[in-house]
């Protein structure tokens, strides 16, 4: 099963589960981000950050991130007992997300739901798209694993805030009206840097600002809309096509 917590210097959270939890989170992923013309998918910002956290949790079942064993309560008496030989410990797969990227992903996520559903079932638009269809049993499945995503990012940022202010922040989020159709993901970068320079004892503070701004835009975001937005008109290109010169990553992150 998922799991998470927060890393030693809150700069993200690391998630860790089994080969199988990975594997099928990843699948759940690929099918419900299903998009027909890319760009032209109202969600496909918000899809698109989704993806590249589907791309770490990918390589980390792959063995390019860490590894964690943990005992599963396998000893002598039991492998005597049904005549077999087992491990003591299970390899659990482990891969850090930087906090704003990981709550962005759990404050949209079930936004898109609904459109996503459209692509399940006999009925679904995979055949339009010269896809096989996906049964709908699926879409339940998928909807769970992406819930369970959001439950464990959730908890971690619960042990950075206290309950008190996680409750505030999930009932915001839950009476929000906002639907992230063409959000300009590249704020995202901008919080993810905010948080990087921000001194580990006052991470806590500036992630509940944060998570505020995801549930409901700031004028920050709304600046930033327009300036991306005009850009996009003037060189004839998708919003997600240009980046801000000014928002820059360290060349290491220390988590």
């Amino acid at each position: 099963m998922l799991k998470a917590k927060p890393t030693t210097h809150l700069t993200g959270i690391n998630i860790q589960g089994d080969f199988g939890d990975f594997y099928r989170l990843v699948d759940s992923i690929h099918r419900m981000t299903i998009t027909e013309e890319e760009h032209m998918d109202v969600y496909y910002g918000v899809k698109n950050r989704l993806l590249g956290i589907c791309y770490d949790i990918r390589h980390a079942f792959m063995g390019d991130r860490d590894i964690v064993l943990e005992d599963n309560g396998m000893n002598q008496e039991i492998m005597k007992w049904h005549e077999m030989i087992t491990p003591t410990q299970n390899v659990y797969y482990s891969v850090n997300i930087l906090f704003p990227e990981a709550i962005f992903v759990a404050v949209t996520i079930p936004k898109f739901y609904q459109l996503a559903a459209c692509y399940y079932g006999r009925r679904s638009r995979c055949a339009d798209m010269g896809l096989p269809p996906i049964p709908y049993g699926y879409y339940l499945e998928d909807k769970a694993n992406l819930n369970l995503l959001c439950a464990v990012i959730w908890q971690a940022l619960g042990e950075v805030i206290g309950d008190e202010e996680l409750e505030k922040i999930i009932r915001l989020a839950q009476n929000s009206h906002e639907d992230y159709i063409n959000y300009v993901t590249q704020y995202v970068d901008k919080c993810n840097v905010e948080l990087l320079k921000t001194s580990v004892e006052k991470r806590g503070n500036k992630l509940k600002n944060i998570a505020k701004r995801f549930v409901k835009k700031p004028q920050t975001y709304y600046n930033m809309e327009r300036e991306f937005k005009y850009w996009a008109r003037e060189e004839g290109v998708s919003i997600y096509d240009l980046e801000d010169p000014v928002i820059q990553y360290p060349e290491e992150i220390v988590w």
